[in-house]
């Protein structure tokens, strides 16, 4: 792919890969940046998947055929993973992967620069692509992480590491990094700022954390709404305007907040003076959540507190919370996600 004022040293995408790529995407209604969990079944849906995966097996044959090795790079190729994997075992070649690591919160703020993507946005799209290599990507496949922080402080052993690991010679005489386009980089306490709470792990630790299928699943609405806020071109503006009308609701109002999500975030600062008590499911008497200015507590202390209503900045199990909070108490359980969306 050609470069661009972000990038003036290009992408180096293969241009045919990227087109199969979005063609897959735009066929079942995405687009590179839309949030979805797609497994293979939900691949084989789109009317364009026979004739793509074609498409990519007679390339990469006549690839292979010109040339002892092959790179392949798009980030797309993460989500689309069971797509390539059906792909590779088509081919005669010995696959290695090489994942590539960077700091959740600097990966968001160059979409928030670039996209105009905002750190709850950014931060699901990247736990997706992140989760989907965990849970698609063969153990059988070689591979190596490589860190871009390390690349920063350590181009040569890194390019040592990955020459062994390719078995290939490097002919670039010179480093490649250049420290003046880099535009964002991010301390420690910055990278805990990304995702719900039950995230984290993965935004850390990738790609030797655990993820949660079932609540990837539970965040189909949310994520639906999402995709369909930010698809407006003005979409930054959309919600904001929606959280301020939620928010005017409620401001008069006692108000208990459940959860300490990112979309908690937001709702405090919209409600900071009307909320009484923050609590959630993973608090209790001994621990306190510290996020946002807030300590979210146990919530039994709900029993406890005078209130109105309940703000719920959980997303997705909603006859679970209903179950959980109507055994502290008798006032309204309002979901903001329902709202909003």
């Amino acid at each position: 792919m050609h470069p661009s004022k972000d990038n003036p040293n290009g992408y180096w995408e293969d241009e045919l890969i990227v087109d199969i790529n979005e063609k897959l995407l735009h066929s079942l209604g995405y687009h590179w940046c839309s949030l979805a969990w797609l497994n293979l079944a939900d691949l084989k849906q789109s009317k364009l998947y026979e004739g793509l995966r074609n498409k990519a097996v007679n390339y990469l044959q006549k690839l292979l055929a010109k040339n002892t090795k092959v790179s392949l790079k798009d980030p797309r190729m993460c989500i689309l993973l069971p797509f390539w994997l059906e792909v590779f075992k088509e081919l005669d070649a010995d696959i290695k992967v090489v994942l590539v690591k960077r700091h959740a919160h600097s990966i968001a703020n160059s979409l928030l620069t670039r996209d105009q993507f905002d750190n709850e946005y950014a931060s699901q799209l990247i736990y997706l692509h992140w989760s989907a290599v965990v849970r698609f990507l063969p153990k059988s496949y070689s591979r190596i992480l490589i860190n871009y922080e390390e690349v920063r402080s350590d181009e040569v052993g890194i390019r040592k590491s990955l020459m062994s690991f390719l078995d290939v010679d490097s002919s670039v005489p010179k480093s490649l990094f250049e420290k003046k386009l880099e535009h964002h980089t991010t301390t420690g306490n910055e990278a805990n700022a990304s995702g719900f709470a039950w995230q984290q792990e993965m935004l850390l630790d990738f790609p030797y954390a655990n993820f949660d299928e079932d609540r990837i699943k539970s965040l189909a609405t949310f994520y639906s709404a999402l995709n369909a806020a930010y698809g407006k071109r003005k979409h930054r503006q959309h919600v904001i305007n929606e959280l301020k009308s939620f928010a005017d609701k409620y401001k008069t109002k006692k108000v208990i907040l459940y959860g300490a999500s990112e979309l908690a975030s937001i709702l405090i600062g919209q409600l900071s003076d009307a909320i009484v008590l923050s609590v959630d499911f993973a608090a209790s008497e001994d621990h306190q959540i510290a996020r946002f200015g807030k300590r979210f507590h146990a919530p039994h202390l709900i029993q406890e507190t005078e209130h109105d209503v309940i703000v719920v900045a959980v997303t997705g199990r909603k006859d679970m919370l209903v179950h959980f909070l109507s055994g502290y108490t008798s006032q309204p359980i309002v979901f903001a996600e329902e709202f909003l969306f």
